[in-house]
Formats: C-alpha cells, structure tokens, sequence
C-alpha cells in the first residue's frame, strides 16, 4: 500500500496543543543522561550504525543515495526523502563551481572555500542525522526502542523523546520538523557559527544573488509533460539558524504538496543523483564540457574530502529553545520557480558576456 505524505493537521499553527507541548517540555526537562559508553549486544549495535553511517559518508553522492535507500524501505520518515532532495540540491551548488556560468567569477581559492564550506555543511548534517535512522531501523527489526542510547551516537537530548514519540505514534510531519531544526542547531554549533567571513565574501553572495543556492525539486504538473517544472524556494539569510529552520519548513510542505510529491519522488528513484544539473534538465545542461550549459558531474570536478568530527556540548542548554519547534504554516502552497530559474540562466549568461573582455585583461 502506498502511504500519500499528507499532513495530518494542515491547518492549526503548531501540532501540537498546549497540552502535548506541556508535556513534550516536561519529558525534555526529565530526560536523564544517557549511557556515552554501551556494552554487549547494545556496544555491537552502535559500532554498526557508526560503520555504516561512515561507509556511507564519502561525498555529496553517496549520502544523498543513502537517504533515498532508507526512505523507500521507511516512507513513513518523510524528513530522509526532503534530506535526499535537498542533498541534491547541495551537489548541484558544489558543481555549479566549476560550471561554465559561475566558474569565470570566481577565482581557484574562491572556488575551494566554498565547495569545503558545502561539504563541510553536507557532511555534518549526515554524521548527525543518518545515525538517528539506522537505530530507528533497529528498534523497528527487533520490536523495541533504542533511542535511549542516542547518547552514545552523541545526539542532543532533544531528539530522545520526540523519536519515542514517533516510534509509538508515527506522527511523520512532527519528527521532520524536529529533525530540521535538531540538524540546523547542529550545523550552527559545528560550522555556520565560525562560517561568517564565507556567507558575507562576494563569491557567496554572487551565488545567492544569481539564483545558485536555491532549492527546487523537479516535478511534473502532468504527467505527459516533457520537461520537469521546478518548485522550490530562494534561499536567503543562511548565517542564522531560525531563518534556515523556517526555509526548512517550507520546503518540507513544497516537497510533500500533493501536487509535486509523486513526480518528484519519481524524478528521484528513476534519475540517480550525479551532482550534474543535467539530471533533471538535459535540454540545458550537460556533463560535455562541449555541449550547451556545462554542469559536470561531482566527481569529475571534486576529490572525497576527509572530514574529522568532534562531540560538541548539546545546543540545547534550555528546553525552552525547542519551545516552538512544532510551529507549522498553516499554507500548503508551492511555488513554481521555473521561469525564475530561466531568467537566472539567462541573467548569469548575460554577466558571462559582459565581462569576457574585461576577465581576458585580467580584471
């Protein structure tokens, strides 16, 4: 049976009432630190999903795979599809460095930064993130929870009881909300926080300006459509985290609208993610460096990067931080973005030619 990701409550503020939200605080206030360190069967578990989890973490490609992997054996954890898709979208922005558009602005230096910045960002939000799903996984195949040892996978104190919740209740639209804002403090902590210099330089802001950080999902209004739409969002404000928790929302409630989720889903499992923006517009681009809009493939422009991580202090200090995690647009609206990505291209071509003359001088 296909589960439709309808929201269960479209039209109230938060979902929960005061009551569930009072009693959600107090299990937040009552959480008791966790084993760090686990032995026997418990030690054996841990040690897999950490196994799997870095096997899995080698680049923009092999996580954003590995969120789709998991999401079609458990449709009911809508945040691992809206984590595949904007994966994506985080492979794109990579190559879109080394495309024939972008690539002329910026200098070799310039285009490092930035892609470590994205795979820095990328990287973390999966080490955090996947973890949390595969011990999902296994309280579901041995009929029991286990998300009293998130603490050995070092994973805030917030997450314990709404993954409780959610194994009782199967309330998908609430654990995504929580996962996008658990994963947003998570970032901030670990990278965005220390990342001002980047999210101010020219290069960034070029990007943002020039329509290359936003987020679309390819989807068909019909389906003998020939080409994919595309709805999405502009992305703005990324260096503070309520805004970036806010975007998150809204591309949860674009991505599962009832009119872009079965042909976006579709997109995904027949077009494996390959970084190029050739995937989901091949009229346009191509991995041919000779051939219309160059958009490479991810690893024909970038090496796997190795990445250390480090157990940060929780970033919930109050329960009181997670207070309005819940809140929820009462809109279901989405908004198609194709025409403003064409006129993006199409304002990116126009700045390529105007300043041909002036980047052969050397300016």
């Amino acid at each position: 049976m296909t589960i439709l990701p309808l929201f269960k409550k479209p039209t109230v503020a938060s979902l929960m009432d005061h009551a569930e939200k009072k009693a959600f605080i107090d299990s937040l206030i009552a959480v008791q630190p966790g084993p760090s360190i686990v032995y026997g069967e418990e030690s054996k578990m841990i040690r897999n999903i950490q196994a799997v989890t870095a096997s899995c973490n080698l680049n923009n490609l092999t996580r954003t795979k590995a969120y789709l992997s998991f999401y079609l054996k458990h449709p009911e954890v809508h945040w691992a599809f809206l984590a595949h898709m904007v994966s994506r979208n985080g492979g794109y922005s990579m190559t879109d460095l080394k495309n024939s558009l972008v690539s002329h602005f910026l200098s070799e230096n310039e285009r490092n930064s930035l892609f470590h910045f994205l795979e820095t960002a990328n990287a973390l939000i999966f080490h955090d993130a996947y973890p949390q799903l595969l011990l999902y996984e296994e309280s579901k195949k041995r009929g029991k929870p286990f998300f009293r040892l998130l603490p050995a996978l070092h994973v805030s104190r917030f997450m314990e009881p709404v993954w409780a919740q959610f194994y009782e209740r199967k309330q998908s639209n609430l654990l995504t909300l929580a996962l996008i804002t658990n994963e947003q403090q998570y970032v901030e902590q670990q990278l965005i926080s220390k990342s001002s210099d980047i999210l101010k330089s020219i290069p960034y802001l070029l990007q943002e300006r020039c329509g290359f950080t936003n987020v679309i999902f390819p989807f068909k209004k019909r389906g003998y459509d020939k080409y994919f739409s595309l709805a999405g969002i502009e992305i703005g404000q990324f260096n503070d985290p309520k805004a970036r928790i806010s975007i998150g929302k809204s591309l949860y409630s674009t991505l599962f609208h009832p009119a872009v989720f079965p042909s976006a889903l579709l997109f995904a499992k027949t077009f494996p993610h390959s970084g190029s923006r050739e995937d989901y517009w091949p009229n346009l681009f191509s991995a041919d460096p000779h051939q219309k809009i160059y958009s490479p493939k991810l690893t024909d422009v970038w090496n796997d990067v190795s990445h250390k991580y480090y157990p940060w202090p929780d970033w919930l200090k109050d329960p009181e931080m997670a207070a309005d995690f819940d809140s929820f647009d009462k809109k279901q609206a989405y908004r198609d973005m194709t025409k403003n990505v064409k006129m993006d291209l199409l304002k990116m071509g126009s700045m390529k030619l105007l300043t041909k003359p002036f980047l052969k001088r050397g300016m």
